[in-house]
């Protein structure tokens, strides 16, 4: 078959959970035989807007279209961007694919869609978050409180400073001075984030969140099959209105070769050496994932916690000053700075406990089923799709979303119970490696085509 995948970006230059899942999928469709072009957006503010570079890398073509959204200037044209689309309609009458796989369309357009739909393509699209219904991605609203779900003036709050035209104009003067880690911006997203939730919105701004409503309402009637990777996203999505026979609960693969079982997980930690528990986190280092309640609940137990990945900035955290305090003045706290995929196997080895302390409804994040691969168990948040791998008391803990307590209490159990690394090491469910991934694709893209 003759495949294009379409994603938001790929590594090395984006290292998230939907990239690296994309990169490794694209490369086992091509070991087994299929024609791959895949369509991902790059941000150079050295090189002109939308220009596109193509390269060939082991057998699959890659087309990247720069996209820094400078010349964005309404609401509108933070989700659909009709030059965007057209380059990748050429991409398709080029390459004449049989199947287009979107993976993820933040930062390209949500068009390309329609250039494949009006070719007679068959559309399959993964929901790796929850992006078509919530514009952030996340059901988190600026000041990181959980969003109970879309609505029209619920939307029209979020992005108050992107549909008010007083705001929206400030904003554009503003974007050019704030940079991407200044101080100026964070104080900017802070004060924002307190603002937009008490602030009453215009009819005006609540139409254009219905245009994007009916809009995205349009392409989901318009994709042919969609597949989730948690059963809670499929819930949610199924809530939305996309008929449930039409969206597929779909495990994504991974690199199972590349991670081994721990030998350390099989003895219990009283009959080894004396060193400390180390506790891992591993991940994008960011506000969403919770790392500062980890960080906060980790500060008074006699344990090591290392923290894997680089920074990002979805939002300014709640205490940002308390936050760099805590990190810089414990000497129990080690961060480890970014890392490469090849380098997981390593890491997992390290460290005893793996906790995934996220604020939002997760979909499916990988480090659980990477962990598992590692033969160590996880702590993580009892909610959205982190819950649906991880069994309390059998793989590992659940803990109360953002509740500090909590998180501390199910950490010191480790610490208190020496033989509970190895109890909880001895029930993981299986994981799908991308080969059988890639195999069960081929039957959805093969059933779509016949």
């Amino acid at each position: 078959m003759r495949i294009v995948q379409v994603v938001n970006g790929l590594p090395p230059e984006y290292l998230g959970g939907t990239e690296t899942y994309a990169a490794a999928l694209v490369r086992e469709l091509a070991r087994r035989g299929h024609a791959v072009s895949v369509f991902a957006r790059r941000e150079n503010a050295r090189q002109p807007e939308h220009a596109v570079e193509t390269t060939t890398v082991a057998n699959v073509e890659i087309s990247r279209i720069n996209n820094t959204r400078r010349e964005a200037t309404t609401f509108a044209d933070s989700y659909q961007n009709d030059t965007i689309a057209a380059r990748f309609g050429a991409l398709l009458d080029r390459f004449k694919p049989d199947i287009v796989h979107f993976q993820h369309l933040v930062y390209l357009s949500t068009t390309c869609v329609r250039e494949a739909t009006r070719r007679h393509i068959p559309v399959v699209m993964t929901l790796h978050d929850y992006w078509l219904i919530c514009q952030r991605g996340r059901f988190l609203k600026p000041d990181l409180s959980v969003c109970p779900g879309q609505t029209d003036s619920g939307c029209a709050q979020c992005f108050h400073h992107l549909l008010d035209t007083r705001m929206s104009a400030l904003y554009r003067w503003l974007k050019p001075f704030l940079g991407q880690q200044s101080r100026l911006r964070e104080q900017a997203r802070r004060w924002y984030g307190k603002r937009v939730v008490s602030q009453s919105v215009s009819f005006a701004a609540q139409q254009q969140i219905q245009a994007r409503m009916s809009h995205i309402r349009a392409l989901c009637a318009s994709v042919s099959l969609f597949l989730a990777p948690s059963r809670f996203l499929r819930e949610q999505f199924v809530a939305f209105g996309i008929p449930p026979e039409k969206i597929l609960f779909h495990e994504c693969g991974l690199q199972t070769d590349a991670i081994q079982p721990a030998p350390k997980a099989l003895v219990p930690r009283k009959n080894r050496d004396k060193r400390p528990l180390i506790f891992g986190y591993i991940g994008v280092v960011d506000p969403v994932k919770g790392v500062h309640l980890l960080v906060e609940a980790f500060q008074t137990l006699p344990a090591e916690l290392r923290i894997y990945g680089g920074e990002a900035a979805y939002a300014p955290y709640p205490d940002e000053k308390g936050f760099r305090s805590r990190l810089a003045n414990s000497p129990r706290i080690r961060c480890m700075g970014r890392y490469e995929q090849h380098e997981l196997s390593r890491i997992l080895a390290e460290v005893d406990v793996v906790i995934v302390p996220s604020i939002w409804y997760e979909n499916a994040p990988l480090v659980i089923r990477e962990a598992f691969l590692a033969h160590t168990p996880v702590i993580t948040a009892d909610f959205g799709g982190m819950r649906e791998w991880v069994r309390d008391g059998v793989n590992g803990l659940l803990f109360q979303p953002r509740n500090i307590d909590d998180l501390r209490q199910k950490m010191n159990r480790f610490i208190t119970e020496p033989d509970l690394v190895a109890r909880l090491s001895q029930a993981f469910p299986a994981v799908r490696s991308i080969a059988a991934d890639a195999a069960l694709l081929e039957q959805h893209y093969r059933r779509l085509l016949h």
